[in-house]
């Protein structure tokens, strides 16, 4: 049971799709994505730590439930290995790269990735890189608590209907 439930989590963490193919993007357009992603943030190194520390979280919570007992040296070598791991596929094998060129060349020309690109190197861009993950991430938030007001309000007229239907 163990063994199977770190087998699901491995499985699913190398699911991404390292297989994309980069043919047929030109090294041009591969240099400007680059450059973009480095403005934004993710990098190869940024992107594979995410999903280190992700994984390390998963891994100890599955440990921790099925072996409670467990050596606590076990914790250190999964964040050992996860880390290894991520470091492989993301810097050493260009995996995020492969993953993401096709991506951002399915959506931009060059010249729109090179006015992006122009945009982030202004105080505005900057900017924008900046805020935007912010505003995002309160924009949830936000939603969330408007979710949390709608939920009594739908409950409410769902249950008349159910007793107007005849519905128990």
């Amino acid at each position: 049971m163990f063994s199977k439930k770190i087998l699901a989590v491995a499985l699913l963490a190398l699911s991404f799709n390292v297989s994309a193919t980069t043919d047929g993007i030109p090294a041009s357009k591969k240099i400007l994505i680059d450059k973009l992603l480095a403005q934004t943030g993710q990098s190869a190194v940024a992107v594979g730590k995410q999903y280190s520390d992700l994984f390390t979280q998963q891994m100890t919570l599955i440990l921790k439930q099925s072996k409670p007992d467990i050596n606590p040296k076990a914790f250190d070598i999964v964040e050992e290995e996860i880390n290894a791991i991520m470091d492989e596929e993301f810097v050493i094998n260009d995996s995020f790269k492969t993953m993401m060129y096709p991506i951002y060349n399915k959506h931009f020309t060059e010249d729109e990735l090179r006015k992006m690109i122009e945009i982030n190197d202004t105080e505005f861009g900057k900017k924008l890189i900046r805020v935007m993950p912010l505003i995002s991430q309160e924009g949830m938030l936000v939603g969330q608590e408007f979710g949390q007001k709608l939920g009594p309000k739908i409950q409410k007229r769902i249950t008349k209907r159910f007793k107007e239907e005849g519905i128990k």
